[in-house]
């Protein structure tokens, strides 16, 4: 009989959970094009926050699905803008850190 390995083999980790709802992958496409052709217009990062709102978005989309997501996002942008300078840790870039992990409404 022959032995396997010394150690147990894994399979190697995905990023994200296969979506399986329609919602979920059409905003999830929406998110993806404005992310790869639209926020690139400006040449210029204006968001004020790390990670970006459209960043922010997605994970939202995939931690807390399509409806609870979508209300992450628009707490998110309410708080996105020039006024809002306190509460946050700020990084080296000045930017604010907001990650999702620290707004979700259900754990998993």
């Amino acid at each position: 009989m022959m032995k396997g390995p010394g150690e147990t083999v894994r399979e190697p980790e995905r990023a994200e959970a296969l979506q399986t709802s329609s919602v979920s992958i059409a905003m999830l496409g929406l998110i993806g094009i404005y992310q790869r052709y639209v926020s690139p217009l400006g040449g210029v990062d204006r968001c004020g926050f790390r990670p970006s709102c459209s960043a922010y978005g997605r994970q939202a989309i995939l931690d807390q699905g399509p409806v609870v997501g979508v209300i992450m996002i628009g707490d998110r942008m309410t708080r996105c803008n020039i006024f809002e300078r306190r509460g946050y840790l700020r990084l080296p870039n000045g930017k604010r850190y907001d990650p999702v992990s620290d707004n979700r409404l259900f754990e998993k």
